[in-house]
């Protein structure tokens, strides 16, 4: 079985679960939230996934390429990520304090509540971190493992948010608490596990 999920087959069951999730929830989110509703949710998920490419600043690549250098040593490819993570971090503070400096000016233009916004901040800082390592895992055929915490960061999300519709009040917030939740925990068990991926 362990041979089988580090084929390349265990990214393609990841990917299948990722869409299908969408699908899962498409017809309870609909159900529970109007057609404005729905299109807020969507465009929240959409600033998550702008956020997330400005953040990154590709270091994902660099440390890819630096990984596949034949003449850098192990002590090389951990310095270097190392440097990725110094870089993402000040990044993060950089777009961090762009966006406390512009946030009712970002409510207005994407007409959205504030403290969504700055829901939408923390879920793509810590999916930034999450991807590092999924990244990690990737390069070094790890598919056990990547498979693994990506199909169950897409079940439980999903699970949370279904959940939620039938617990809050205003259903328009289940999807963003979900999605909140979920990644804060996945981002604090991998910085518990950051120095060992990236080593």
């Amino acid at each position: 079985m362990t041979s089988f999920l580090k084929k390349p087959s265990a990214y393609l069951i990841s990917n299948i679960l990722n869409a299908l999730s969408l699908l899962f929830l498409l017809p309870f989110l609909t159900r529970f939230l109007s057609a404005e509703e729905y299109s807020q949710i969507i465009l929240f998920q959409t600033l998550i996934f702008g956020l997330l490419s400005f953040i990154h600043l590709n270091v994902f690549q660099a440390s890819n390429i630096k990984f596949f250098d034949q003449e850098a040593t192990h002590k090389d490819i951990q310095h270097y990520n190392s440097g990725c993570i110094i870089i993402l971090i000040f990044s993060i503070s950089l777009f961090t304090s762009l966006l406390f400096t512009h946030l009712s000016f970002l409510s207005e233009l994407l007409s959205l509540p504030q403290l969504w916004i700055l829901y939408a901040m923390i879920i793509a800082i810590a999916q930034t971190f999450i991807q590092f390592c999924l990244w990690q895992w990737q390069m070094r055929k790890q598919a056990y493992q990547y498979s693994l915490y990506n199909s169950c960061y897409i079940i439980l999300s999903s699970l949370f948010t279904l959940m939620l519709l039938y617990v809050l009040y205003d259903k328009i917030d289940a999807r963003i608490y979900a999605l909140l939740a979920i990644s804060v925990i996945f981002f604090c068990v991998q910085f518990l596990l950051l120095s060992k991926i990236i080593g």
